[in-house]
């Protein structure tokens, strides 16, 4: 058999890089865990840093590269960020993992992630996007503000939930001065949170992270609470509420028209749920990761994860680019039926022509 060579992009976290806009680049037990997954299907695998030298460094290497494993954040580039390797990708034919541009812009800027999903029907908080000066319209405390362009809870602190004007003000003061951007000024849903994964067509099981059991019962999911939070985040069992939240993601998930994985944080407000933001390019990490979690709760270990997005990948891709993968994915196949082969399933929902199966366990009634 022949073997894939992949281009593994992603942002390297040097040791430097403390400050809290560095929170979405991969450290080494990433990087590992990933390389090992990439090679364990049969593949040559080589990890390009993403930097500002992106084009050119795959623009030299799209002869050789059968597929990029994309897993980059960027940094500076407001709402392009996540888009710019798909882009760059898309213009050199290259096939990647993952979302088209389109979905990445889309899904960084929050506010327009939250009316696309809302038009098919998906409950989301009323919002109001706000700069330093503009006037509060029709929404009531208490409030949530967070950065409308940034991702993995980057600007959010226990501070993020305002109950007065002042206090208002002087969060989307902090947003405009340290990420100048306007602030998600949205209505503070008061339940329990809710991420949903996906992989390919599989559901992944549903997390429930209740902040009550949270040391200092927090109100939002900030990087101080996502260091502590795992020992108290359960899972749900596939009961019918399970089976109805998950058409709710999947309405999100494809209005947003997600490619690949993703994942989508929820709340709940008397007992609906309300969409918070997409993760269309979630965390890898081989044990922390909310992805991992769900596919640990379904009996699929981190490495066959990647497999699987992979193998959603060249399912998607091989009609349009036969010639990277002919004769070189037969041991990535074989790897993903054992897997699935071992994995709890807890039967089908079904979203207008498309068929998604639900990872993990049947709760027993």
């Amino acid at each position: 058999m022949r073997k894939l060579n992949i281009a593994y992009t992603c942002n390297v976290r040097k040791p430097w890089m403390e400050d809290e806009r560095y929170g979405e680049f991969e450290g080494p037990d990433t990087i590992a865990a990933v390389t090992a997954a990439l090679e364990r299907i049969g593949a040559n695998v080589e990890l390009i840093d993403v930097g500002p030298d992106i084009y050119s460094q795959l623009q030299k290497r799209k002869q050789q590269i059968d597929l990029v494993f994309n897993n980059s954040e960027g940094l500076d580039e407001k709402e392009l960020r996540e888009a710019i390797v798909p882009f760059f990708c898309e213009h050199l034919h290259i096939p990647y993992t993952g979302s088209s541009p389109k979905t990445f812009i889309n899904k960084m800027d929050k506010a327009t992630a939250k009316k696309i999903v809302a038009y098919d029907g998906v409950p989301t908080a009323q919002f109001q996007l706000m700069v330093p000066g503009d006037r509060l319209n029709n929404l009531s405390f208490p409030l949530m503000v967070k950065p409308y362009s940034e991702g993995t809870s980057i600007g959010i602190s226990q501070k993020s939930k305002v109950h007065t004007i002042a206090e208002l003000n002087e969060a989307i003061d902090a947003i405009y001065a340290q990420f100048n951007q306007p602030a998600l000024v949205e209505e503070f849903l008061p339940g329990t949170e809710y991420t949903i994964g996906f992989i390919g067509n599989y559901v992944l099981p549903i997390l429930e992270i209740d902040f009550a059991k949270i040391p200092g019962q927090p109100h939002v999911r900030d990087p101080h609470v996502k260091d502590i939070e795992n020992p108290y985040i359960s899972h749900l069992s596939w009961t019918e509420k399970a089976k109805n939240y998950a058409k709710t993601a999947i309405a999100a998930h494809e209005a947003l028209e997600v490619r690949d994985y993703n994942r989508i944080d929820f709340r709940t407000r008397d007992d609906q749920l309300y969409f918070l933001e997409a993760n269309v390019i979630p965390g890898l990490h081989p044990t922390e990761a909310d992805l991992t979690t769900m596919c640990r709760h379904a009996d699929v270990a981190h490495n066959d994860m990647i497999a699987l997005i992979v193998h959603a990948a060249v399912q998607r891709l091989s009609l349009s680019h036969p010639e990277q993968f002919n004769g070189k994915t037969e041991l990535l196949t074989e790897l993903v039926d054992q897997a699935i082969g071992k994995a709890a399933q807890a039967g089908t929902v079904t979203y207008r022509d498309r068929t998604y199966t639900l990872l993990g366990k049947q709760a027993t009634e």
